[in-house]
């Protein structure tokens, strides 16, 4: 009984923290976990952290605070299930590797939290307006999850992403890289990264939105290859 009192008391503690970060940037279109709030505040073997939110249908187009609502109103809401862009819903390429690390490692879906570096939604990487606000918050909500969260690895959608991450850190170095079969220069590359005296695995792929897997499995091979040197267990051995 005082376990679960504990238990609830630290997630409470976590979701308030997490409402006073998001509050001055409420109002601005964006998201904060698209994973269920029902296992927020456990600890995670891997975050999946792409750069910021992208463009979803008219009708599902929240603003942070709406997308914090009704994540806390239906703690068993997962986005990684809705419409993103022009995909049927869960067939956005970071929908599909999401549920890829699932059925070929030893993740559940209560092992992964699914974020982003900024919160605030673009429609592109390139037109997403940085202020010091978002800036910070952003960066402190990162280091929240990790310090609440404890996860071994983290996965970064885009590379752009881990560089982000990388000046975030307490202290960070990259480690070596593998090929991503995708023409000639595209490589897989690993970190070393520590918040918050919490030393993490980490690697980044290129974006999936761009460079997603797709039906190769070649590619799939060396994002799970990736993930297992990152102390994520597979189901499957893979042949390359």
């Amino acid at each position: 009984m005082l376990h679960q009192i504990n238990k609830e008391n630290y997630k409470d503690n976590y979701l308030n923290n997490l409402r006073d970060l998001m509050n001055p940037i409420s109002e601005r279109s964006g998201m904060i976990i698209n994973t269920p709030y029902n296992h927020l505040a456990e600890t995670k073997k891997l975050l999946m952290v792409g750069f910021n939110p992208g463009g979803v249908p008219s009708d599902l187009m929240t603003s942070i605070k709406e997308d914090f609502t009704r994540h806390s109103e239906n703690p068993s809401f997962n986005a990684l299930d809705e419409r993103w862009g022009n995909h049927a819903s869960g067939n956005h390429p970071i929908q599909l590797l999401y549920q890829a690390l699932i059925k070929y490692t030893e993740l559940m879906s209560s092992d992964i939290l699914q974020t982003n570096i900024y919160w605030q939604r673009s429609s592109d990487i390139n037109k997403l307006k940085i202020d010091s606000m978002l800036e910070n918050n952003c960066r402190e909500g990162l280091i929240l999850n990790i310090k609440t969260h404890k996860p071994k690895s983290i996965i970064f959608l885009g590379h752009k992403a881990a560089e982000t991450a990388q000046k975030w850190a307490d202290n960070s170095f990259s480690n070596d890289d593998i090929k991503y079969p995708w023409g000639n220069n595209h490589k897989i590359k690993f970190y070393s990264m520590k918040f918050n005296n919490h030393r993490i695995k980490a690697f980044s792929i290129p974006h999936p939105s761009r460079f997603g897997f797709g039906s190769d499995m070649y590619r799939l091979a060396a994002i799970l290859k990736a993930a297992n040197n990152c102390d994520i267990e597979l189901k499957v051995n893979i042949h390359e």
